[in-house]
C-alpha cells in the first residue's frame, strides 16, 4: 500500500515531491541523527570534491543554499585563509591511490571573491587537480554581472585550472528576477557569455529557472533564446522549487504553477534546445551539444549518476561517505574557527542512514537525468533495482509515465507533469508515514484519507528482465 499512499500524497502536494531529498531536514533529524565522528576515508579509491564559497550579492528567493550577502574583502580573505588549511590537510588525510573525478567549487558565487583570494584557492587545490585526469574536472560558477564587469578573474580562474563555468542567468527578466530578490542583470547574458569565451573555458554552461513566480511563457522562450544565442556548450534548466526551510520563495504566497505548468513549459525547452543542437533524454534537466557528454559538471555527474561518495570542504558543505551524510557548521564564523583549532573535517549535524534512505537519495537525484539505470544502481548498492523497486517500476510503467529502452528505465515524452508521482514512489515507507503525520498534525489531511484511493492494478504490466 505504501504506493497508493505516496502517490495519494503526491497528487495533494506535488511541490513536496522534488529531486531533493529528504522531504525536510527535520525528517532525518528526527530519524538518523547521531553523534559526530571519524569519518573513514582510508579505502576510497574515488572520491569528489566540492569547495564551498558562501558569499552572494544578495539572498534570492528561490534559494536554500547556505549563502551570506556579504561583499566584506577582510572576511573573503579570512575564510579563503581558512579554506586553504582545509585543503591541505584534506589532501594529506585521503590515500596517495584516491582519485578525483570531479572537483566543483560553488556557493554562493565564487566569483565574488577578489582576483587575488581566487589564485591562492585555486593554488591551494592544485594538488587535487593531479589527481583529476581530466582537463574539465573543475567547474565554478559565476553570475552575469562579475562576469560582464570582472573579466581578469575569469582569466585567473582559468589560468588556475577550472576548465567549466556555469552562468547563473536563471531569467532574461529583470521584473521576474526582482520579484524573486535576485538584482536586475537579466540583459547583461550575452555580454557575460562574451567574457566567459575570451576567458578560454573549455566549457560553458547557461543556468535557466522555470515556474517562477509571475514568469509567463513568453518570457520563459526568450530566456531559451538568449541562452541559445551565447553560445553555451549546455544548458541547465532547473523547475523552481517551493519547498525548503531555507528558501524564502516557499513561505510567500505566490501562486504556485501546478505540474501541468511545469510540463508546458519543460516541453517547450525540450523541443527548443534539441533544435539547436543540443541533446538530452527526456526529462533530463541537462542539456549538451556534445552527444557523449551530460550536460553538467563531472563533479554532479559523479554524485548524481554514479552515486560516488563526495567531501565538501568550507561552512555548511555537506559530505557523504558510506552510510555517513554530515554537514559542516553552518555559520561561517563557527566554520572558521574549528578550522584555525585544527580542524579537518568539522561536522555540525550527522546521520547515519539505512540503505532504503540512500537509495532514495539516488534514485531521486538520478530522475534529473530522465533516466534510471539498472546497471548503475547494481553498481553502487549491490542489488538489483527491479529486487527493491518492483511494484514502484510496474506502476510508473502502468499508467504510462515511463518505458523501458535500451535497457535503461526512462521518462516517457510528454510526461514531465508527473514527475511528483513518479518521485513520490520511491520514497520510503517511513518518509512515507512522516509526510502523512505531518499533514495530519497540521489539519491538512485527516487519518482516514492515508488509506483512501488505492491504485487499481487490472492491468499491471511486468518489469522488463535485463539481459
Amino acid at each position: 500500500m505504501n504506493e497508493s499512499r505516496a502517490l495519494q500524497l503526491a497528487r495533494l502536494d506535488p511541490h513536496q515531491f522534488t529531486i531533493q531529498y529528504p522531504p525536510s531536514r527535520e525528517y532525518f533529524q528526527r530519524s538518523y541523527r547521531t553523534r559526530a565522528g571519524k569519518m573513514d576515508v582510508s579505502e576510497l579509491q574515488r572520491i569528489l570534491i566540492y569547495v564551498h564559497i558562501p558569499f552572494c550579492e544578495q539572498k534570492c528567493g528561490y534559494c536554500n543554499f547556505a549563502v551570506e550577502a556579504h561583499s566584506d574583502a577582510a572576511r573573503h580573505i579570512r575564510y579563503v585563509d581558512a579554506l586553504i588549511k582545509q585543503i591541505h590537510r584534506v589532501h594529506t588525510l585521503l590515500p596517495a591511490r584516491t582519485k578525483v573525478p570531479g572537483i566543483d567549487i560553488g556557493g554562493g558565487t565564487p566569483t565574488m571573491l577578489s582576483s587575488s583570494s581566487l589564485e591562492r584557492l585555486l593554488l591551494a587545490l592544485r594538488p587535487f587537480l593531479s589527481r583529476t585526469g581530466n582537463p574539465m574536472a573543475v567547474s565554478t560558477e559565476t553570475t552575469p554581472r562579475i562576469a560582464s564587469e570582472n573579466p581578469e578573474r575569469l582569466r585567473v580562474i582559468v589560468e588556475g585550472g577550472v576548465g567549466r563555468i556555469s552562468m547563473g542567468l536563471q531569467s532574461t527578466n529583470d521584473d521576474v528576477l526582482v520579484s524573486v530578490g535576485r538584482g536586475r542583470q537579466g540583459s547583461l547574458g550575452l555580454r557575460a557569455a562574451e567574457a566567459i569565451r575570451k576567458a578560454g573555458f573549455k566549457r560553458m554552461n547557461v543556468d535557466l529557472i522555470f515556474a517562477l513566480p509571475g514568469q509567463a511563457m513568453a518570457d520563459w522562450k526568450q530566456d531559451l533564446d538568449v541562452a541559445i544565442r551565447t553560445g553555451a556548450d549546455s544548458v541547465t534548466i532547473y523547475d523552481c522549487l517551493y519547498r525548503g526551510k531555507g528558501r524564502p520563495i516557499s513561505r510567500d504566497p505566490w501562486h504556485r504553477p501546478g505540474p501541468e505548468d511545469y510540463g508546458r513549459m519543460y516541453d517547450v525547452a525540450f523541443e527548443q534546445l534539441h533544435a539547436h543542437g543540443f541533446h538530452a533524454p527526456y526529462g533530463s534537466v541537462n542539456f549538451s551539444q556534445f552527444g557523449d557528454e551530460t550536460g553538467t559538471s563531472l563533479y554532479f555527474q559523479g554524485r548524481l549518476l554514479d552515486g560516488l561518495p563526495y567531501l565538501g570542504l568550507g561552512s555548511s558543505a555537506s559530505s557523504l561517505v558510506g552510510d555517513g551524510w554530515w554537514f559542516a557548521p553552518h555559520r561561517v564564523g563557527k566554520w572558521m574557527e574549528a578550522i584555525d583549532h585544527g580542524g579537518t573535517l568539522p561536522q555540525e549535524d550527522v546521520y547515519r542512514l539505512p540503505i532504503e534512505e540512500r537509495m532514495a537519495k539516488y534514485i531521486l537525484l538520478t530522475l534529473s537525468f530522465g533516466i534510471l539505470d539498472p546497471s548503475r544502481f547494481l553498481g553502487v548498492f549491490r542489488e538489483a533495482l527491479e529486487v527493491r523497486y518492483g511494484r514502484a517500476l510496474r506502476h510508473a510503467l502502468d499508467r504510462g509515465w515511463i518505458e523501458y529502452q535500451g535497457d535503461l528505465y526512462r521518462i516517457r515524452a510528454g510526461r514531465f507533469d508527473q514527475l511528483p508521482c513518479i518521485r513520490a514512489l520511491f520514497y520510503p515507507p517511513r518518509a512515507i508515514s512522516w509526510l502523512e503525520a505531518r499533514r495530519i498534525s497540521r489539519g491538512k489531511l485527516s487519518p482516514s484519507e492515508c488509506c483512501e484511493r488505492t491504485i487499481t492494478r487490472s492491468t499491471v504490466r511486468r518489469v522488463p528482465q535485463r539481459r
